[in-house]
């Protein structure tokens, strides 16, 4: 059951808000027909299996996918071409898993919310940057609809900033006939001492000073602060369902334009995601190894990543991976 459904006068005013925004905006190009997998929370592992299956199924079906998600527990995310290095400890509290797309870590919990896109490669975007160009405008457009003025993408380091600070980062995969991006939205402020003991958070020299991930992670922006005046009653786990649905709801719109069929994570589906997750996503060899990288049958190109290469240490946090110092300044405060 959606959160939306027993919540009410704080809601019903959220969902007249959002009818309200639906009405109002004007409509982007729409080049693809959509299945929407829904808002769901599943296990770390599972998740990673799902990306690659929906990433499959836009090239098997000639549908765009999309769906947004949330994990069960606690989870550090790794990149596709990177070691195991940042992880501080494993002591139970977390789980660890492995992407399909580039860069570094991320620490994942309950108070963030994943959106995926994966469309058939049928000519509609020319390159990887082209698509993430499109997709980026309209996840800025709709936290500019949430309520934030100072809202920038900048596609160099795949991030949408507000204030001139991370609210949301993503990554790509092109594959031969098939790409998907995927990425992250901060709905809460972070647990950065937690984050902190759980993964290596680095620091960057620049003019003389230090500027930390530690700080950045701090000052991060979220979509709560915009959505205060609508819910400001409702607290904990309902709290963060609440807007969840909301701000999913919103993307789904910006995205669709409601042009998507309603799909179900269930039957043949959870077979399919289950069989990559018992041969690859939740194996230890694949967690710790990337045992069985892409070929070049598959995937064409991960930004940033050889597909069968060295995996990389000491690096950064994802939401930073690419910032540059003149930003990243912005960012962080001088220690």
């Amino acid at each position: 059951m959606s959160h939306l459904s027993y919540l009410t006068h704080e809601l019903y005013e959220m969902a007249n808000i959002f009818e309200g925004i639906k009405k109002g905006r004007n409509h982007s190009r729409i080049m693809f027909d959509y299945e929407y997998w829904g808002n769901n929370t599943f296990d770390s592992r599972f998740n990673m299996a799902m990306e690659e299956y929906l990433l499959k199924r836009a090239a098997e079906t000639g549908n765009a996918q999309i769906r947004f998600f949330s994990m069960s527990s606690p989870s550090v995310i790794i990149g596709y071409g990177q070691a195991t290095d940042p992880i501080r400890m494993y002591d139970g509290t977390f789980n660890v898993a492995r992407r399909l797309t580039g860069g570094s870590h991320v620490h994942f919990d309950e108070k963030l919310m994943a959106y995926t896109v994966a469309v058939p490669n049928n000519g509609q975007f020319k390159n990887l940057g082209d698509m993430r160009a499109y997709y980026a405008g309209l996840i800025a457009n709709t936290i500019r609809f949430l309520g934030a003025e100072d809202v920038e993408v900048d596609n160099r380091a795949s991030t949408i900033n507000v204030d001139g600070k991370v609210i949301a980062s993503h990554a790509m995969i092109w594959g031969v006939k098939s790409a998907l991006l995927h990425g992250l939205l901060n709905i809460e402020p972070y647990d950065v001492d937690t984050v902190n003991r759980r993964v290596f958070l680095a620091q960057r020299k620049i003019g003389g000073n230090t500027y930390t991930e530690y700080s950045a992670l701090q000052n991060l922006p979220a979509v709560s602060f915009m959505l205060e005046k609508y819910a400001p009653d409702i607290k904990g786990q309902a709290r963060l369902g609440v807007i969840k649905d909301f701000v999913s709801n919103a993307l789904l719109f910006e995205i669709t334009k409601d042009r998507y069929k309603a799909m179900a994570v269930q039957d043949g589906v959870a077979a399919q995601a289950m069989k990559l997750l018992t041969e690859k996503y939740g194996t230890e060899s694949w967690v710790s190894g990337r045992d069985k990288p892409f070929t070049k049958d598959e995937i064409e190109e991960i930004p940033g990543e050889e597909l069968n290469g060295e995996l990389k240490k000491k690096l950064g946090y994802c939401f930073f991976l690419q910032v540059k110092d003149r930003d990243f300044k912005k960012m962080a405060k001088s220690e």
